[in-house]
């Protein structure tokens, strides 16, 4: 390319009026005259912007702009038709509880009376009125199947617990006087009572009253520890004893205080109760700690009781799982069996 340019400009330079061929033949180019004389070529070129560029003088050696080719655009992917997807009709869920259920009456009765006191219109008094109608309703006729339910069942019956006529709750009591006095007895040879007191103590004069109740009554033993190693105030036993540290050993904080007490390889000391207490309430007290520590047994303390003791166990009940409460049968047998076991 440099040496045809050269070979143009010797040509100019000389003057020479001789056509001189450049480039490619067809293309038809060749000298030119122009205004000032001069000679001047005109390649008829379409690829070279020099030449058609006069204006701007020759530029030997600047390089021919590079035209950016085009990216090609990137061909959209088809658009194929995708089927709509059909939603499937789902069911209307309601936004409360059912209307009049025990639900929606715990919801919104409220909202009722409210409305009824603050705007007490005929219409709204009226309304209120006429769903507290309903709402009794519906509970008189749980109140009427509860009671079927329950004549009909001896484990949900109270009365084969405790007798609900008057002269059988009285039967029961006589039953129970006769169960505690022969406990209470059977407890009195086997155990005494601990009785401290103070000298001073105007409470410990009455508890000593009722001690000697209970020593004629039952044939308990009791024996008198003063505190401060005086006899009690109105000469009441006589024989009694000085505290050697049995009290702090035993927690005394107050007078009187009673325990009681059994001798032997299963025996102790038992606290019944610091303060004043009835002559019935501490052999109410004795008896259920002596069942307690094992010195009753259990029918002995069961006669004793004015209610049969009718209940589900705790075992029976930690032992129920989430199988057993989503069915009811299984719920209700599992129940029944345990109840049936202590009838």
């Amino acid at each position: 390319m440099r040496n045809r340019l050269l070979t143009l400009v010797m040509a100019v330079s000389l003057g020479g009026h001789n056509s001189i061929s450049i480039g490619n033949e067809r293309d038809g180019a060749g000298f030119f005259g122009v205004s000032d004389g001069r000679r001047q070529l005109s390649v008829l070129h379409n690829d070279s912007p020099f030449y058609e560029d006069k204006e701007r003088g020759w530029f030997w050696y600047e390089e021919p702009p590079t035209e950016a080719i085009p990216e090609p655009e990137p061909i959209a992917p088809s658009k194929q038709a995708v089927p709509e997807k059909k939603e499937e009709p789902t069911l209307a869920t309601p936004d409360g509880p059912k209307p009049l259920s025990a639900e929606w009456f715990r919801k919104n009765m409220e909202t009722y009376r409210d409305k009824a006191i603050d705007n007490p219109t005929q219409q709204n008094v009226s309304t209120y009125l006429y769903l507290q109608r309903v709402m009794l309703d519906k509970a008189e006729k749980f109140s009427e199947v509860s009671q079927r339910v329950v004549m009909a069942d001896a484990l949900l019956d109270e009365n084969s617990r405790r007798p609900i006529a008057t002269f059988g709750a009285f039967a029961k009591d006589e039953m129970s006087t006769r169960g505690t006095e022969k406990a209470a007895k059977k407890l009195a040879e086997t155990a005494g009572l601990w009785f401290f007191y103070d000298s001073t103590c105007d409470f410990c004069v009455k508890q000593a009253g009722v001690l000697k109740g209970l020593i004629n009554a039952y044939g308990f033993k009791v024996l008198a520890i003063g505190r401060d190693g005086l006899p009690l105030t109105g000469g009441s036993f006589p024989d009694f004893t000085m505290d050697r540290g049995q009290a702090k050993k035993l927690g005394v904080e107050t007078t009187p205080s009673l325990f009681l007490v059994k001798p032997g390889e299963n025996g102790g000391a038992i606290q019944l109760g610091q303060g004043l207490l009835a002559g019935d309430e501490i052999i109410k007290r004795s008896i259920a700690l002596a069942h307690q520590n094992g010195w009753l047994n259990n029918q002995e303390y069961e006669e004793t009781r004015k209610v049969k003791p009718i209940q589900v166990e705790t075992k029976t009940i930690q032992n129920i799982d989430e199988d057993i409460m989503n069915n009811p049968n299984d719920l209700v047998k599992t129940l029944r069996d345990n109840l049936k076991k202590q009838l």
